[in-house]
Parts: C-alpha cells; structure tokens; sequence
C-alpha cells in the first residue's frame, strides 16, 4: 500500500522470498503503481488503495504510508480480512494503537509493527547475553539514530499534521531498544525537542527513560547529525556496544562485549537481511496462524512511552507513566 522508498525495500525482499508473494500494489496515481510493479515484478497495480482492499487475491497488506495514516488504513485492511504488517511507528498515539489492536483481535488477523530489527539475530543474541546476565544487572542503556534531512526537502517527515519530527521517526527505535533491552517499562520519563526555524517538527530530540530500582535508559534522535547509530548497554560487570543496531548486515555484523575489562568481539554471520527476516517472520505467522515476536500490544507500550516524551517536552517536566496507563485496555 503505497510506492514509497521504504516500501521498495520490502518489496525485494518479498521477491526473493519463499513464503510470501508480490501480488498487488496501491498507489495514489495508477501510473506510479505500474512503474512499482513493473519494476519490482507485481502482478498488478491500484490507482486506490480502497481497490487494493476490495481484491480478493490479496492476503497480507504492507502499510508504508505516513504515519497519521497507519490507523485508519490499518483499520479498514483488517477489516477486510487482511492481515498487516505496518510500518513503525504503529500510529500517532496510543490510543490509535489500542483501536488497530482491538481491529486485529475482532476479526481474528495478525498485526506486527515493522521493527524489522527485532528479528535480525544480532539482536537475538544481545537479548540472549542480558538473560544469562553475562555483564551483570544492566544500569543504563544509551541508543541513538541520526542522519541529515533537509528541511527544505518537502519530505513527509518534516510535517506535523502528519505525525512527523525525528522523535516518531527515528527516535521511536531508540525508545524500542531500551524497553526491549530492560525487558520492562519505563515509570518516568523527560523529554527535550529542539524543532526546526521552518518545518516545526522535532529535528532533534533527547530523552531519559527511568526504570525501577533506578535504571536509566537515555536515547537522542536527529535529523541534522551525520549519520549517527548505536546501543551501549552497560551492567555491573561489563558492557555490550552494538555499533549497527538498526540495520545490521546480512553477511556479516559485529559487536563488542565486555566482561570485567577484558573486551571481544562478537561476529553474526549470515544472520539474513533485515527485510528478508522480517517478510518470512511475519509469513510464517500468518501460514501458522500464531502471534509474531512483535506482539502489537509491544506497539502501543511503544507509544505510550513515546505520547509521555512528547507531553514532557511541551511542558519541560517530567511525565509518569502509571501502571494504570500500562495495563489498561
């Protein structure tokens, strides 16, 4: 649903699958979509989203589009018996969030958000070295993603009314990272915006998550930095350094743990790509009908967080996250 740069990546990896098919293909103009599917070998191509929809043929919906519209079109594919893998993050607000996931329990269809970091075994194996608490209790965790984006670019993440800002588009990662690394979530959080002299979305954004026992998880987010990336998790005993935590490579990815001052590094060999990774988990969940690793309600937790940096901002306080917000439904 949509031809967008992200949805081109997907759709090679949907390509090269063996699970999964390039079926179909929406965009706004017909012509757009045409030139997608020729290119990227789709049997058909919809000058409509609506029309992707009403096919018959069509099992699984990607949604790449802007993020003020994962919700609504999100909504009416699942309402149209189509499972949906959806672009992160998974909507504006918690409370869209918690309405996609009531939509994919009604009508009994699989929802994931597209953290497609998340199934890539590096992360697999850094999750795997926190369990075995092979640098001791984890006390703080830093993340950052960064890159440069024009402000005059005219691109859709530089909007407001679209959900726009660093913060929801790369800062989302960083706050992922740091609930899925600490294996709970956040009590307190404060958050500072630094918004752009024209586009007034967030072009750079900090935040510190305050865990139990007082744990700290402290991110920063950017469009005005070079390209910027990595997690540093830090324990009692050691430290792990993922220098390419969101876009590890396929063949070959590194990082570094070290235990008691003696450092080594740690080789990921042929752990796929990131988008072939996430095309196959999320066919197998469908083929099986079981829950993805990703569970949805990891989505709206996600965003919960996420609406508290945002409200922290605005007043330059910090914001807590009740158990009550966490577990209501």
């Amino acid at each position: 649903m949509g031809a967008a740069r992200i949805a081109r990546s997907l759709a090679m990896a949907l390509r090269d699958s063996k699970l999964a098919q390039p079926y179909a293909v929406a965009s706004r103009t017909f012509p757009k979509a045409e030139a997608f599917a020729r290119e990227y070998g789709f049997q058909k191509s919809y000058g409509r989203y609506q029309t992707l929809l009403e096919d018959p043929e069509v099992d699984v919906i990607y949604n790449p589009l802007p993020n003020h519209l994962h919700c609504a079109w999100t909504i009416r594919a699942l309402e149209a018996g189509k499972h949906v893998l959806c672009e992160k993050p998974l909507a504006k607000n918690a409370a869209e969030c918690r309405r996609m996931i009531d939509a994919a329990r009604r009508n009994n269809r699989v929802l994931m958000e597209a953290f497609m970091y998340r199934l890539h075994p590096q992360t697999l194996k850094v999750q795997e070295l926190l369990r075995r608490r092979t640098i001791g209790e984890v006390r703080v965790i830093r993340a950052g993603f960064g890159f440069t984006l024009d402000e005059d670019s005219g691109n859709v993440r530089l909007e407001t009314k679209m959900a726009g800002g660093c913060l929801m588009d790369v800062g989302c990662y960083c706050v992922n990272a740091i609930r899925t690394f600490f294996g709970e979530e956040p009590s307190l959080v404060l958050g500072h915006a630094e918004r752009g002299k024209r586009m007034k979305v967030d072009m750079n954004f900090a935040g510190t998550l305050v865990f139990s026992e007082g744990k700290l998880g402290i991110f920063n987010s950017s469009f005005q930095t070079t390209l910027d990336r990595g997690i540093e998790i830090i324990g009692t005993r050691g430290r792990i350094l993922v220098p390419s935590p969101w876009k590890p490579d396929g063949k070959l990815t590194t990082f570094t743990l070290e235990v008691n001052g003696k450092a080594k590094v740690i080789e990921i060999r042929n752990g796929g790509a990131i988008y072939h990774n996430e095309v196959n988990h999320f066919s197998r969940c469908v083929l099986a009908n079981k829950t993805s690793r990703i569970h949805p309600e990891d989505g709206w937790r996600n965003m919960i967080v996420i609406d508290a940096l945002k409200r922290s901002a605005r007043s330059g306080k910090r914001v807590k996250i009740t158990s009550r917000s966490q577990d209501s439904r």
